[in-house]
């Protein structure tokens, strides 16, 4: 079938149902009988595409049915500025990962998660479910500033039985420095680490480059978590 006949076909059936019915409601003795077989037909498969085309063609040509104009509906735009608004996360490490705090500005992706997530449609989404055990990841680009974070992790591999826990403390930082708030997780351990190829081109890359990169994810356990507003 020539391409343009496609696009039409593809453009009508999804108007097909509600034209019908607007064309039925109004006058069900304009549609010619035939038409209605064809329909039938169509659907089962006893005639082709092309034939079922031309009475589509038919009934738009003689106006028994009128194509409804395509209906855009958007967001409202937000009146907020980047300043205003939430553009990147600093996370502290305090009290045992390694022998002194530190902090990393560079991740890229901070989810609070919760084992609740797998259940209903509503936990779906990246959320805390209030009685559930705090668990949160952390991931990014692999970077020198998070070496840190891999001597602790490492440390954890091998010694995680004797370590104590500690806190974690994420701030989601506007465009103008200013803290919004701050996800304070108290007596944490990581649970799990990788590092792994993202190579989907046309997947959001936290490097900006249309190109495959390199990532890591941790994933952490807490036994408290509160949240902060300055």
């Amino acid at each position: 079938m020539p391409t343009s006949k496609v696009v039409l076909l593809m453009t009508i059936i999804p108007l097909l149902v509600t034209a019908f019915s607007i064309s039925v409601l109004a006058d069900s003795s304009s549609i010619p009988e035939w038409v209605k077989n064809n329909a039938k037909w169509w659907s089962e498969g006893s005639i082709s595409e092309g034939e079922y085309l031309k009475s589509l063609e038919y009934l738009i040509t003689n106006g028994i049915i009128n194509i409804p104009q395509k209906i855009e509906v958007t967001a409202a735009q937000s009146s907020l500025t980047d300043n205003e608004r939430a553009q990147f996360f600093i996370v502290h490490f305090s009290n045992g990962l390694i022998e002194k705090p530190f902090t990393v500005s560079t991740f890229s992706k901070f989810e609070s998660t919760s084992s609740q997530s797998k259940g209903t449609e509503l936990y779906k989404f990246p959320m805390y479910y209030f009685k559930d055990k705090p668990e949160f990841y952390l991931e990014g680009l692999p970077s020198m500033d998070k070496k840190d974070l891999y001597r602790g992790i490492d440390r954890w591999m091998t010694r995680g039985a004797t370590l104590s826990p500690f806190d974690v403390d994420i701030d989601v930082i506007a465009g103008d420095s200013t803290v919004i708030q701050t996800w304070s997780y108290s007596n944490c351990q990581p649970t799990a680490y990788g590092t792994y190829l993202q190579d989907v081109i046309n997947f959001y890359q936290y490097s900006g480059q249309e190109k495959s990169e390199i990532r890591d994810r941790v994933a952490f356990s807490c036994t408290a978590l509160s949240l902060k507003v300055p």
